[in-house]
């Protein structure tokens, strides 16, 4: 039940399709951060085998769950891409748009092709790192643009692994990302890095537009417990990780900012991760 994925790593696969009886179809859209991968960041590599919880594992907890990841050019070195977060969140939202089109089968001239993707199934968003701030640049665009009203009023959660709401000093993410702390320190990115800097101003103007829409999403927000060893220090702390909303949930979880949202199949914090979804996707009670 799941679409073959291709070569290229941009763009909006799916990776499990929900059977067509689903008796609580949802549509869980994952969104990986920077220097990330649209697969590799979901999955946790063992011996001989590799288990991508996002279509290994969420369909066993939640039989009607549609699976989709996305990816765009998040990363540090060599990147040419002029795409910044606001683009990759338009990106986001015209592939989700044109993927729930489909859903329909309808006449686009009809006035039914005006309402598209109505078929009651919610989205839920994860959201890894940087991923958290195109998703919510992107949920902030649905709420202003009548093409993505569906999107916007579709959507019932959020789950958040790590996202530095309030950012994060830009050397240090170098250095976590990279692996090699002179070439980070030497040719640090333009454009991503500079956004996840603390008091960044496109930073606070993404997370102060959202601010006017959040209390419309049930959101769960996982922190990193550990530190990277690269560091010695958690990459995005509590303080930052956290929006401090009444309609979210704050959790600690085991691992540090990579490992954080990678499950194996006998992994007991992947319990935590698939129950969020499931009350998520009930939206705000």
């Amino acid at each position: 039940m799941s679409e073959a994925v291709g070569n290229s790593r941009f763009g909006l696969h799916i990776l499990r399709d929900a059977p067509s009886n689903a008796r609580r179809p949802i549509d869980v859209v994952a969104v990986h951060g920077l220097n990330g991968h649209p697969f590799e960041t979901w999955t946790q590599a063992g011996k001989g085998d590799s288990t991508l919880w996002l279509k290994d594992l969420l369909h066993t907890k939640l039989p009607g769950v549609r699976v989709m990841t996305f990816g765009y050019d998040a990363t540090v070195l060599g990147n040419t891409s002029e795409q910044n977060v606001r683009a990759n969140a338009g990106s986001l939202l015209a592939e989700l748009r044109n993927r729930r089109e489909g859903d329909d089968g309808g006449d686009e001239d009809s006035d039914e092709g005006d309402h598209v993707g109505l078929n009651g199934r919610p989205i839920v968003f994860v959201a890894h790192s940087l991923g958290g701030i195109v998703v919510k640049q992107a949920l902030t665009l649905a709420n202003k643009k009548k093409a993505y009203k569906d999107i916007a009023d579709s959507t019932k959660g959020i789950i958040f692994f790590g996202t530095p709401h309030k950012g994060a000093d830009a050397a240090t993410w170098a250095r976590q990302i990279s692996d090699i702390v002179q070439v980070a320190l030497h040719r640090p990115p333009a454009s991503f890095l500079e956004t996840l800097e603390r008091h960044s101003p496109d930073l606070l103007k993404i997370s102060e537009d959202f601010r006017v829409f959040a209390p419309r999403y049930a959101i769960t927000s996982f922190y990193e417990q550990h530190a990277t060893k690269v560091l010695g220090t958690v990459v995005v702390g509590k303080m930052s990780a956290v929006l401090h909303l009444p309609n979210e949930e704050a959790t600690m979880m085991g691992g540090d900012h990579r490992e954080m949202c990678r499950f194996g199949k006998a992994d007991p914090r992947f319990d935590q991760v698939w129950r969020a979804i499931r009350r998520s996707s009930r939206g705000v009670c």
